[in-house]
């Protein structure tokens, strides 16, 4: 009969490096059945404990370890490491110490050390536990990769890509250091070297969200907005409720996508004006145009109201993505359909963007001061190409109202010129070019005169794209003339009728304000000869005689 050989210690190790748990926690039980005292048997049982969960059993058998054979370094490191993942940084910190302070010439003891350090928000000391461990080991990847995102931290930009580029010099296939040199990139301004290295990352790790948010920032930044979109879709797709994606998402849809269309949905009185005139025009057969899709509401509206058939169109094709979304979260993308182009670009026939010509056009074109760049031409186009004889069309006409004010904090503005001493005129090209966006309930302002009809606009004809006419208008109250308020009724259809001038804080259009070149001092009973004019792009008004 041959006697079972004794378990040693390299037994017990190499079940514990193939995974064996088991087996080398009974055979480490055995050695410390022999001797008690077996520190290697007790570090290695504590190995076992941490990988199984059972952290608490872990620490108590590395400080018996460290008890029977304090002179072994590596006993005190497995104690910091754990004591580290567990959120314990200030204790890892002693333990580390401990073991440097038995051997001083272990890397990986420096290495953890400056994690713990870098934990603690102690980043400069940190760096130089970093620096020890490359000194000892200058060829350890991970140790040029943990130095340079602390010197990352300190602002040391330059050399912490230096030692990332020395990472993947040793380590060509090192994801981390490829994605915080992405990073890095990304905020040294080197856009497009950053691009490169996001997509580095997403070759290797296609679902890694944080390259995929970083690649998005970096595509936004690149003015690529239609490419940012497509990158956090992405990331959207394998996280939808990660709150990075999340922010990212609103952050680059808000970015490319004007802001008025946010509290235009919340309009309820211009929406309760579509919605109105759209039931009373619609019909079970109706087949309706809309230009202007925007969030989708209008569009919906007309769905609602018993449309056979919504045909919507929508340059921005960002904004055509999310109303698209939009109609089918409804229910209507059987009826609705969103078309991402201009509406002088749409067929009509078989095959078509539409099988045929419109019964009911709508369009949500306008803007603060009614008439919004090549309204009337894209107006025009529609009824002669787009829309069948005598279909309604939705708003129908529109008059223009205005008055003469005195608003001296808004005329501070408007032009930029000098502010608290300073030539500030050169910043005064960011200012919305024409008119101005006024509140009337809120911004302070003088009447000077009463109101009056200036412009009027029938969308159911051909119109020239220019014209004006001059007013005659009696100054009220005395004071200083700063420019012309104005404002302005749509007609949705014979009976339904939006107004602008609405003092409700949900009128996203509020009234507009063209201002004059210069103030000019009136007097009651003065007469202004106000020009109010119109192109194919804006109204205006001005001062004549």
């Amino acid at each position: 009969m041959t006697d079972t050989p004794a378990p040693t210690l390299l037994d017990a190790a190499r079940l514990f490096r193939a995974n064996d748990l088991p087996g080398a926690e009974a055979m480490c039980r055995a050695l410390l059945a022999a001797d008690p005292h077996h520190a290697q048997a007790l570090h290695l049982l504590g190995l076992i404990a941490a990988h199984t969960g059972h952290p608490d059993d872990a620490l108590s058998l590395f400080a018996q370890a460290i008890a029977e054979g304090g002179s072994d370094a590596s006993f005190h490191n497995s104690r910091g490491s754990l004591l580290f993942q567990l959120g314990r940084a200030a204790e890892a910190e002693e333990s580390f110490r401990a073991g440097l302070s038995v051997n001083a010439k272990y890397p990986e003891l420096h290495g953890n050390l400056g994690n713990a350090l870098k934990a603690l928000g102690r980043l400069e000391e940190a760096a130089e536990s970093f620096r020890a461990a490359l000194d000892l080991r200058p060829e350890a990847p991970e140790m040029h990769h943990f130095l340079a995102t602390t010197l990352r931290e300190l602002g040391e930009l330059e050399a912490a890509e230096a030692h990332l580029r020395k990472a993947l010099d040793l380590a060509p296939d090192y994801l981390e250091a490829h994605y915080n040199l992405a990073e890095l990139l990304s905020t040294r301004g080197r856009l497009k070297e950053a691009e490169d290295a996001f997509r580095v990352v997403l070759a290797a790790a296609p679902r890694f969200v944080p390259a995929q948010v970083g690649l998005a920032h970096v595509l936004q930044s690149l003015d690529r907005a239609s490419d940012a979109i497509e990158a956090i879709e992405a990331a959207r797709e394998q996280a939808p409720d990660h709150p990075l994606v999340q922010f990212t998402r609103r952050l680059i849809y808000s970015n490319a996508v004007p802001g008025w269309h946010l509290p235009m949905i919340n309009d309820f009185e211009r929406n309760e004006a579509y919605k109105q005139s759209l039931e009373r025009a619609v019909k079970p057969d109706s087949l309706v145009l809309e230009i202007g899709t925007g969030s989708g509401i209008v569009a919906m509206m007309a769905a609602r109201a018993g449309a056979k058939q919504v045909v919507t169109c929508e340059v921005n094709p960002i904004l055509a993505r999310v109303a698209k979304e939009t109609v089918a979260n409804n229910g209507y993308a059987d009826r609705v359909t969103v078309v991402p182009r201009l509406s002088t670009q749409l067929t009509v026939g078989a095959g078509g963007d539409l099988p045929e010509k419109a019964d009911v056009f709508v369009s949500e074109l306008i803007n603060i001061g009614m008439l919004a760049p090549r309204m009337l031409s894209v107006l025009q186009h529609a009824r002669t190409h787009l829309v069948k004889p005598g279909g309604a069309i939705i708003p129908r006409a529109s008059t223009v109202y205005a008055m003469l004010i005195e608003t001296p904090e808004l005329a501070r503005i408007n032009p930029v010129k000098r502010i608290d001493g300073f030539d500030m005129s050169t910043f005064d090209v960011f200012r919305s070019p024409g008119y101005q966006q006024l509140d009337l309930g809120a911004d302070a302002h003088t009447a000077l005169s009463d109101s009056f009809t200036a412009l009027d606009f029938d969308f159911t004809r051909n119109m020239p794209e220019d014209g004006e006419r001059e007013i005659a208008v009696t100054v009220t109250k005395g004071g200083t003339c700063h420019g012309v308020a104005f404002w302005f009724d749509l007609f949705m259809d014979e009976e339904v009728v939006y107004k602008s001038e609405s003092r409700s804080r949900t009128n996203h259009w509020k009234q507009a304000m063209t201002f004059l070149d210069a103030p000019i001092q009136v007097l009651p009973g003065d007469t202004l000869r106000v020009v109010a004019r119109y192109d194919n792009n804006q109204i205006s008004f001005g001062i004549g005689g």
